[in-house]
C-alpha cells in the first residue's frame, strides 16, 4: 500500500513537472511568436518606408528632369527667337545703309565723317581716306572739305559705305565705315535690343 502511495505521489510530481514544463515551452513559444510578428511588422513597415522614400524620390527626380527639360527648351526658343530679330534687325540696318549710300545726302554725310575722324586726329597734316569703288567720286569734295590736310585716297574693302581714315604719322586709324558700324551692332545687339539670355 504504502509503494502505490509512492508510485502515485512520484506519477503526479512527474505530471506536475510536465505540465510546468508544457507551460514554460507554451510561454517560451508566445513569447518568441509575439518577437517574430513584432520583427515582421517592424521590416513590413521599414520596407514600406523605404518603398515610399524610394518612388518621392524618383518623382522628384523626374519633376526635377521635366522642369530643366522645360527650362532648356524656352532658352533655345528664346536663342531662335533671339536670332529671327537679330535678322530681320540687321537686314532692315543694310537697307537703310544702302538707302542712306544712294540719297543726295551722302556726299555731304561722308565730309562731315571725314571730319570727325580728323579732328580725333590732332595736328595731322596728311592722311588717307579709303572709300568704297564706287564713292571715290567724292575725293574732290572731300578734298575741299578739309583744306588744311592732304589727301590721299585708296578703295578700302568694305561694301555698304562711309569712310576709314588713317595717318600713318600719328599711327592712328579712324574706322567710320557702315560695315564696321554694322559688326559693332552685332557684338551688342543684346545691349543694344535689351535681350538677356541668364534665365
Amino acid at each position: 500500500m504504502q509503494n502505490e502511495k509512492k508510485i502515485s505521489a512520484m506519477a503526479e510530481a512527474i505530471v506536475s513537472a510536465a505540465e510546468l514544463e508544457a507551460e514554460h515551452m507554451r510561454e517560451e513559444a508566445q513569447h518568441e511568436e509575439s518577437e517574430a510578428l513584432a520583427e515582421c511588422r517592424r521590416e513590413a513597415g521599414e520596407s514600406v518606408e523605404k518603398r515610399v522614400a524610394a518612388a518621392q524620390a524618383e518623382a522628384r527626380a523626374k519633376e526635377e528632369k521635366r522642369v530643366v527639360t522645360a527650362s532648356f527648351d524656352g532658352r533655345r526658343e528664346l536663342l531662335r527667337f533671339r536670332e529671327s530679330c537679330a535678322q530681320e534687325v540687321f537686314a532692315e540696318v543694310k537697307e537703310r545703309a544702302k538707302r542712306t549710300a544712294e540719297s543726295a545726302d551722302y556726299p555731304q554725310l561722308l565730309c562731315s565723317l571725314l571730319k570727325r575722324a580728323l579732328s580725333a586726329m590732332s595736328g595731322v597734316s596728311r592722311a588717307v581716306v579709303r572709300l568704297r569703288p564706287e564713292d571715290m567720286a567724292h575725293a574732290d569734295a572731300l578734298r575741299a572739305a578739309v583744306p588744311g590736310v592732304e589727301l590721299d585716297f585708296e578703295e578700302g574693302d568694305f561694301l555698304l559705305g562711309g569712310l576709314i581714315v588713317e595717318c600713318p604719322e600719328l599711327s592712328r586709324l579712324a574706322d567710320l565705315s557702315f560695315d564696321s558700324a554694322l559688326d559693332d551692332l552685332e557684338g551688342r545687339f543684346s545691349e543694344v535690343t535689351g535681350f538677356n539670355m541668364e534665365g
